[in-house]
C-alpha cells in the first residue's frame, strides 16, 4: 500500500530532475499525445506548478476511491489497487512512452487539446502531474495587449494559459486524485469508461442472471453517467456478489424498503434506468434502515483512511 509520506519522498527526488511537457487530444475516444519543447524559463514556471501540488498534496488526507466517496476540502484519492491502476494504463503510459511521443510546435496548439501532462524524472520510472482542458486559448491573434516587461505589447500569435493546479498525480504504484470531476470525465473522454464497462457489468452478470434488455439499458446508462459506472466498477472490483443468491437480494431489498418484486421479476434481475441509482445502491450494499426512524438511506463512504 502507498504511505503519504513515500509519495512526498518520491515527488521530492524527482523535481530537480529532467522535465518533460505533454499534451493530449482526444481522437475517438482515444488519448493522442505529442510532446512540447519548453525553454528554459517555461520548464522553470511548470516545474514550480509540479512544487505547487506537492504541497497540496502534503496539507491534504487521503482516502480511497470507491464509488460513494466524494472529495472534501482538504483531502484527496489515493488509489493504489493494481485493478484500478491498469484501468489508468493510458494515463501511465504518458511518462513510459516518452520517447516514441511525436513532437508538434506551440503553433499546432488548439481547442482539440483536453488534457497536459508535467513528467518529471530522469529514469524509467517517472513521476507525471494532469490537468484537464489546459492549455486554453485566451483571445485571437492580434486583437489584444498584454502587460510585457515595461510596456504593453500587441500579441500576435494564440496564447495559451497553463494553470498552477493539477488535477491528478501519476507515481510509482500510485495515483493522486486532487480534482475527482476533472478526473472522471477524463476518464471517460479517452475511452476508458467504453473500455471497460462490459468487465464491470460481468462483476453482477456472472453471478447473477439479469435480463438483455436490463444488461443493455445498464451499459447505456453507465456510459454518460459517472454516479453508475462508479458502483458498478466498485461491485466488480469487491467481487462479493460471488456469494449473493437472487432470495438474498430480494430480501436485502424489502430490508431497505424497496420493492423486491420489481428487482427480481422471472428470477432475473430487472433494470430500470428511472431507478438506477436503488438498484446499484442495493447490489453494491450502500442503502442501510435508520434504527430509530426506519426509513432506508445511503452510506456515503464505506471506509475512510485517517
Amino acid at each position: 500500500m502507498a504511505i503519504p509520506d513515500e509519495i512526498l519522498s518520491e515527488i521530492d527526488a524527482r523535481l530537480p530532475q529532467a522535465l518533460t511537457l505533454t499534451v493530449g487530444r482526444v481522437q475517438e475516444t482515444a488519448l493522442e499525445a505529442f510532446h512540447l519543447v519548453l525553454a528554459d524559463n517555461a520548464a522553470s514556471a511548470l516545474r514550480g506548478h509540479c512544487e505547487t501540488t506537492r504541497e497540496r498534496i502534503a496539507d491534504a488526507a487521503p482516502i480511497p476511491y470507491t464509488a460513494t466517496a466524494e472529495l472534501a476540502g482538504g483531502q484527496y484519492f489515493l488509489i493504489d489497487d493494481e485493478d484500478t491502476l491498469n484501468e489508468l494504463t493510458a494515463f501511465r503510459q504518458l511518462s513510459e512512452n516518452l520517447g516514441s511521443i511525436s513532437q508538434i510546435t506551440p503553433a499546432d496548439l488548439d481547442l482539440a487539446v483536453k488534457m497536459y501532462a508535467v513528467t518529471i524524472g530522469d529514469g524509467p520510472t517517472r513521476t507525471s502531474f494532469v490537468r484537464r482542458t489546459d492549455p486554453q486559448l485566451r483571445h485571437r491573434s492580434g486583437r489584444v495587449f498584454a502587460i510585457g516587461q515595461e510596456r504593453l505589447s500587441a500579441i500576435e500569435g494564440p496564447v495559451f494559459a497553463f494553470s498552477a493546479d493539477f488535477d491528478f498525480v501519476f507515481g510509482d504504484g500510485w495515483v493522486v486524485v486532487l480534482d475527482q470531476r476533472s478526473f472522471e470525465v477524463l476518464f471517460r473522454q479517452i475511452g476508458l469508461v467504453e473500455q471497460h464497462i462490459s468487465t464491470w457489468i460481468s462483476g453482477i452478470t456472472d453471478h447473477l442472471p439479469m435480463n438483455a434488455a436490463s444488461v443493455a439499458a445498464l451499459r447505456e446508462v453507465a456510459l454518460r453517467d459517472s454516479r453508475t459506472w462508479r458502483r458498478l466498477r466498485d461491485i466488480e472490483h469487491r467481487g462479493h456478489l460471488a456469494s449473493v443468491t437472487l432470495d438474498e437480494v430480494r430480501d436485502y431489498a424489502g430490508h431497505v424498503g424497496l420493492e423486491p418484486d420489481k428487482v427480481v421479476v422471472d428470477d432475473e434481475l430487472v433494470f430500470d434506468p428511472a431507478e438506477r441509482f436503488g438498484f446499484l445502491h442495493l447490489l453494491n450494499e450502500d442503502l442501510y434502515t435508520g434504527p430509530l426512524t426506519g426509513e432506508a438511506f445511503e452510506s456515503q463512504r464505506k471506509s475512510s483512511m485517517e
